[in-house]
């Protein structure tokens, strides 16, 4: 017709069968997400099964299906191919996807038969086990052909399908994976639903009916000449980040945009108080980012950088330390974290550690330590970068740390780019705090508020002498504030907690410990200067070490297991014993605990030592 009216009613059909079979997998248990690609999938089943000849069946491909090695078949497709001068790369293409695109079709003939004509055997033939292994093959034949180097070029370059070579493979295997789950969706697609073409409804059980007057299918009250709901515009700026990214920086930034999506921040800034001790502004800052992440308004391809400055020992390294080992938990896998120590880069050569020798120079051919932790952190949905002390580096440093922050990539020896958009970059340094202490308060300056503004000013001023704007303009600068004496306590609780809890566990002890040996232990870890970082040395040298002696000492009667439980263990690490990891926990702490007649012991101070009682 010339007004156009098939073209337009072929797309009132597509879109309607896309949207009854998107609410169908809603629907239905143990679909799971039912995405685009299978979308198009089925209903490209739907409108071309009917086409294909039930003849496929009877063809030597079905036989191949079930006993051919898809690696034997590619290799005797491509030989032949790659030995004619006279052969044309796209010939070269189109002979070589001729072969999976014949076992693929097959696969689709066996998804239109199973979920459309509702034929689960043919001549003795399970049609789900056959489309299974035709999808799984035509996979397997498509990946085999696209390991040889030449193919692969050619296909890079000269692109037959609708997705590259590697998702190609991908899909395939994923409908091998899923062909229950798309069979039993077409097969439930509601019979009221006059849908499908009249090619279909040839073969099909009483499903669809035809409209007498018109000939034609009517769609669910939809007249043919119907307008097709106008389709969202699509996010610009978020299309264009998309496309600076690779396929594994995507994913881990959707899969980091579910994951916190999935989690209340608030509570999480929450927990994140109880750990990292009164510093509510880093916190924050942090959780600010995390918001972000939840609502997917981030920059995609732009870590966050964040510039921590403070006096030592308040929690610095802590708290990125501490988000690792949150998330990592929250989330039920790692949250890679790498860790640079800036006194170690003083020369400008040292930079060749994280990305690698320049060619010619010596160790070369090594990777850096960037192209290390990349390895890691690119199928990671979050990593963290913390360059510690960062003003006592070489400004090479600084620099090179500049186009990440700026692009999210950097470039290693060997030319390849490493995406750390999915990082958050944190630099940390204590520049003025140290000079405050050296100088200490300037007369006149009374109290602590003034003592804050003589540090604060000092700060500062360190800040634009040591550092350069271009690197301080991109980090968003954090200040970390001086431990209060409550704050000490509370990390002293949270430190002497972990210690209590290991022997609760291991040895069955309580401990505990009297005012007058925490005001002791605060004495000894504790200074204005230095923060917490000694508080941690201290407790485990008077509750872990020291308590550890005391229960061996006071230890009798323990039995000779010893030699027992090596056997036990060293059967397992030789396999000739299987390895149950509770069992193994439960026997191994069982011989390290000691036999001692308490269950509780106290820690004092009295005259100048800590004592121990039960």
């Amino acid at each position: 017709m010339s007004d156009g009216r098939p073209e337009r009613f072929d797309d009132l059909r597509q879109s309607r069968l896309a949207a009854e079979l998107r609410e169908l997998a809603n629907r239905r248990p143990g679909a799971g997400v039912v995405d685009e690609l299978e979308l198009r999938h089925l209903i490209s089943v739907i409108l071309h099964g009917a086409l294909l000849l039930r003849d496929l069946y009877e063809s030597e491909r079905v036989g191949s299906v079930y006993t051919a090695d898809p690696r034997v078949l590619a290799r005797n497709l491509i030989a032949p191919l790659l030995a004619d001068p006279d052969a044309r790369e796209r010939e070269v293409l189109s002979r070589t996807g001729r072969l999976p695109e014949e076992v693929r079709l097959l696969g689709d003939k066996c998804l239109f038969d199973v979920g459309i004509s509702g034929m689960r055997h043919y001549r003795g033939l399970d049609l789900q086990d056959l489309g299974q292994r035709a999808y799984r093959m035509a996979s397997e034949v498509l990946g085999s052909l696209a390991e040889d180097p030449t193919l692969r070029e050619l296909f890079d370059r000269n692109s037959l399908g609708p997705l590259p070579i590697a998702e190609e493979v991908a899909f395939l295997r994923q409908c091998a994976e899923r062909f229950a789950i798309h069979a039993d969706l077409l097969l439930h697609l509601p019979r009221t639903a006059t849908l499908l073409p009249d090619s279909v409804t040839g073969v099909l059980l009483p499903w669809a009916r035809n409209d007498s007057a018109t000939g034609t299918a009517v769609l669910s009250g939809l007249s043919p000449g119907a307008e097709r709901a106008p389709e969202p515009a699509p996010n610009d700026s978020f299309d264009l980040e998309a496309r600076r990214m690779t396929r594994e920086d995507l994913l881990s930034a959707y899969e980091r945009i579910v994951l916190f999506a999935s989690r209340d921040v608030d509570r999480l800034r929450a927990g994140l108080c109880v750990l990292v001790v009164d510093q509510p502004r880093a916190v924050e800052a942090i959780c600010d980012e995390f918001a972000l992440y939840a609502a997917g308004t981030h920059n995609l391809t732009k870590p966050p950088s964040y510039f921590f400055v403070g006096p030592t020992g308040v929690g610095k390294n802590y708290l990125v330390e501490t988000l690792a080992r949150l998330l990592g938990e929250l989330w039920g896998l790692e949250v890679p974290v790498l860790s640079i120590d800036g006194p170690n880069y003083t020369d400008a050569s040292d930079i060749n550690e994280l990305r690698g020798s320049t060619r010619g120079f010596i160790r070369s051919d090594e990777e850096g330590l960037l192209a290390e932790f990349y390895a890691r952190s690119s199928v990671s949905p979050l990593s963290f970068i913390l360059v510690d002390e960062v003003e006592k580096a070489h400004g090479h440093l600084r620099k090179f740390f500049l186009g990440m922050m700026d692009r999210g990539t950097v470039t290693d020896n060997r030319g390849r780019s490493l995406s750390f958009a999915n990082s958050m970059l944190f630099f940390t340094s204590n520049l003025g705090f140290s000079e405050a202490v050296q100088h200490g308060t300037p007369i006149g300056y009374r109290g602590e508020e003034e003592k804050a503004q003589f540090e604060r000013s000092e700060v500062a001023e360190s800040l634009r002498r040591e550092l350069s704007a271009e690197f301080m303009n991109r980090v968003r600068i954090i200040r970390f504030e001086h431990l209060s004496r409550s704050s000490i306590e509370k990390i002293f609780a949270l430190e002497f907690g972990k210690v209590r809890h290991r022997f609760q566990e291991v040895q069955g002890i309580d401990l505990e410990a009297t005012e007058r040996a925490r005001d002791e232990i605060l004495v000894r870890g504790y200074s204005y200067e230095f923060g917490a970082r000694h508080l941690a040395t201290v407790i485990n040298q008077v509750a872990n070490v020291e308590v550890s002696k005391r229960l061996k000492r006071d230890e009798r009667g323990r039995s000779p297991v010893g030699a027992e439980i090596l056997g036990y263990l060293r059967q397992m690490r030789s396999k000739e014993r299987a390895f149950d990891p509770r069992e193994v926990r439960a026997r191994v702490l069982d011989a390290a605990r000691a036999r001692v007649p308490y269950r509780k012991l106290t820690i004092d101070f009295e005259d100048g030592v800590f004592v121990y009682r039960t």
